[in-house]
């Protein structure tokens, strides 16, 4: 029996709701968006023939909330609803609602579901097909602690808890030795309950460097069960992918083989209909089976482009009751994803806040699935993923090169990105050789600290001084607004001018503390002389005993002009660097209040700098003050209480932001004074959690 599908509510967010509107326009299908609080400008909003707002702002209050989405799907008439990836997408509890409302379910069966979205019945499920597991446990809920300790003992060190819902990384934590074992059973069930619902966990072996590798398999009503090949998607963070590929390269055909047909025969043991993903760990020969996701997942991209389909398209037609269209499942060529974050990989993936103020990915050779634009905003309360960025090659290696150069290309402006890291990826040695596992970033920490040559670094930071004193210049006539320009150590010294940067760049010129930024100097004659320093440690004073001339250095401007709002600048501008390399920039400057950020783009690389403000920030970790929340989010657990004896390295508060649970712990040994804070508090960045009575007690 065939249905049509002609209204369609979608019941998700950000760049998966538009990947799904893109294919239902096309099919003349009108969609129905949902917005949180936060969402209502964002972009899939607009783009949506209709969008009906739902009270709440985080995800329990919003896109997890079954009833809201139920009452958008009545009060606009839809006949369907796709329920995207993440939040309600492998809900058995949504699907029937959906069902028993009489509208179509884009998605698999809900006894499907049930069968694969709990972890652990899924690899007993498995197991009677003879697919083989890696060895675990499962935890009742009220497990005491003796018991949870003998499972652990059961299954070994080092191992993985694991939420038996939901996926994405969320809910698991490794654990390297016993001590470890019950807090991290407490942080995975509180991060599961968080993000699906529901608090269960269980544990399995750790295998720190196998690769893991997923089927992509889809089913139709009519009893028809194939894969659409495989992908590797072994790079990853915190347990969360952030590079795919298809097919999985440097694989042998038996190992092959025997995935794709272990894949069939999960979905195939559960009538599986719809778009599905077996999951495997790969450890040479051997295979074992993680889970099955029972829905679309973000990496679908990469396959579509080796088999020129698409499946969300496919998914439409399932759910109408159409059969699965008979293709070659061969790949042509290869396709990669990278994630692009607003993260820093340099203090360990902390997600980054605020507006982008630039955001343009441009490279035509490149497929860009996203939801931001130059404009957005960066909330706390959601995923901290960009974009996906895809590209095609006739072999991995063009792929590759293809997506590194489009990454290179992009300006970002606004937010910290982990652009620099997946290029690193994309060109490391190691990678393109094949030698590729889940351990990869441990076992490559270099690519987390990737950035621009010492030359090209020197080059910027010189493009950037000069850029800054040209847009101030130009900025003059806006400070009757209000808008008075910053530049207060822009000054006139023995050397010359001078003026102090600081941030991200900084790290990068090869001078010592960079941390406390640089001090670029500009001697003035018929031809600038330029030179950069140290800034003292002690007063932020420019230390000028040291310049070191960089006298092959020479910079070209072209004229500011003011763009955006009366807060933003942009200059051409051409360095040339030592041995005559010219370097053709764009230097963009925003002006924040009393300071502001400079941003030096060329083909290749990118740097951000600050402008410091008139007069020193005052000491948020001063006398009586003590350790503070790293990026905005809800607090969801307080351990301390006034009076209690602190160690360094003791939990103090736990911040839920973009999903993730962060630690803020003491660095110091010391006595609790106040506790600022309370469980369910939303708090901005760099709040206060924790004052110590103790002296030195700034941690």
């Amino acid at each position: 029996m065939t249905a049509t599908i002609t209204r369609l509510l979608i019941a998700n967010r950000g760049e998966i709701a538009r990947r799904i509107m893109r294919t239902a326009h096309a099919r003349g299908i009108v969609c129905i968006a949902v917005f949180s609080e936060p969402d209502a400008d964002e972009i899939y909003v607009a783009e949506a023939d209709l969008a009906v707002a739902l009270t709440g702002v985080s995800s329990a209050q919003t896109y997890l909330d079954r009833e809201q989405l139920l009452a958008a799907a009545r009060i606009t008439g839809c006949d369907a609803v796709h329920p995207g990836y993440g939040f309600l997408s492998e809900s058995a509890e949504f699907a029937q609602e959906v069902i028993d409302q009489g509208l179509i379910w884009v998605g698999p069966e809900p006894a499907s579901i049930i069968a694969m979205s709990d972890k652990v019945r899924a690899k007993q499920l498995v197991a009677g097909a003879g697919v083989p597991l890696v060895p675990g446990a499962e935890l009742a809920e009220q497990a005491t602690d003796a018991e949870l300790t003998e499972a652990a003992a059961g299954v070994g060190y080092p191992l993985l808890v694991k939420a038996s819902a939901g996926g994405g990384g969320k809910g698991m934590r490794v654990v390297a030795e016993p001590a470890d074992l019950l807090a991290a059973v407490a942080g995975a069930r509180r991060e599961a309950a968080s993000s699906f619902g529901d608090p269960t966990v269980f544990l399995e072996r750790y295998l720190a460097a196998a690769r893991h590798i997923e089927v992509q398999v889809f089913g139709d009503r009519h009893g028809s069960v194939r894969h659409l090949l495989e992908r590797d998607c072994s790079i990853q963070r915190r347990h969360q992918k952030v590079i795919e590929e298809a097919p999985a390269a440097f694989l042998d055909s038996e190992v092959r083989d025997g995935l794709q047909q272990a894949a069939v025969a999960a979905a195939v043991a559960v009538d599986y209909v719809g778009a599905g993903t077996v999951e495997f760990l790969v450890d040479g020969a051997d295979y074992f089976f993680l889970e099955m996701n029972t829905r679309l997942q973000v990496e679908h991209p990469v396959t579509e482009e080796v088999l020129g389909v698409d499946l969300v398209g496919w998914q439409f037609d399932v759910a109408e009751g159409q059969p699965l269209p008979d293709i070659d499942v061969s790949a042509r060529g290869h396709a990669i994803e990278v994630r692009l974050y607003a993260e820093d990989p340099t203090a360990d993936d902390l997600p980054s806040t605020g507006t982008l103020t630039t955001f343009d990915v441009a490279d035509p050779a490149v497929r860009l699935e996203t939801a931001v634009a130059s404009g957005s905003v960066v909330s706390p309360h959601y995923d901290p993923m960009l974009a996906k960025v895809i590209a095609h090659g006739r072999d991995r290696r063009e792929a590759a090169q293809v997506l590194a150069r489009a990454l290179r290309s992009a300006r970002i402006h606004g937010v910290t990105t982990n652009r620099e890291m997946l290029v690193a990826v994309l060109e490391h040695p190691a990678f393109l050789s094949g030698s590729v596992n889940t351990a990869f970033l441990t076992d490559h920490p270099e690519v987390r600290q990737a950035g621009p040559s010492v030359p090209v670094a020197q080059g910027h930071a010189v493009v950037a001084a000069a850029g800054a004193w040209q847009c101030l210049a130009a900025a003059v006539p806006v400070v009757a607004e209000g808008l008075a320009p910053p530049g207060w150590r822009n000054v006139v010294t023995a050397t010359g001018q001078e003026l102090v940067l600081a941030g991200g760049g900084a790290r990068a010129v090869g001078l010592p503390n960079p941390e406390a930024g640089v001090v670029v100097h500009r001697r003035q004659g018929l031809v600038p002389e330029w030179g950069i320093a140290s800034v003292g440690a002690a007063d932020g004073a420019a230390d000028t005993s040291e310049i070191r001339w960089l006298p092959e250095v020479a910079v070209t401007l072209g004229q500011a002009q003011q763009f955006g709002d009366t807060r933003q600048w942009q200059l051409p501008a051409r360095v040339r660097l030592a041995g005559g390399v010219d370097l053709r920039t764009r230097v963009t400057m925003l002006v924040e209040g009393d300071g502001g950020t400079l941003y030096v783009d060329d083909p290749r690389e990118h740097t951000s700098w600050q402008l410091l403000p008139r007069s020193a920030e005052s000491d948020d970790l001063g006398a009586g003050a003590g350790p503070s929340t790293p990026v905005p989010g809800s607090i969801t657990v307080v351990a301390v209480a006034p009076g209690d004896q602190v160690v360094a390295g003791d939990l103090l508060v736990v911040l839920e932001a973009m999903k993730m649970e962060h630690r803020i712990v003491a660095d110091v040994d010391a006595e609790v004074a106040e506790v600022l804070v309370e469980v369910g508090d939303s708090v901005e960045a760099h709040q206060v959690v924790v004052t110590f009575a103790t002296p030195g007690g700034d941690s």
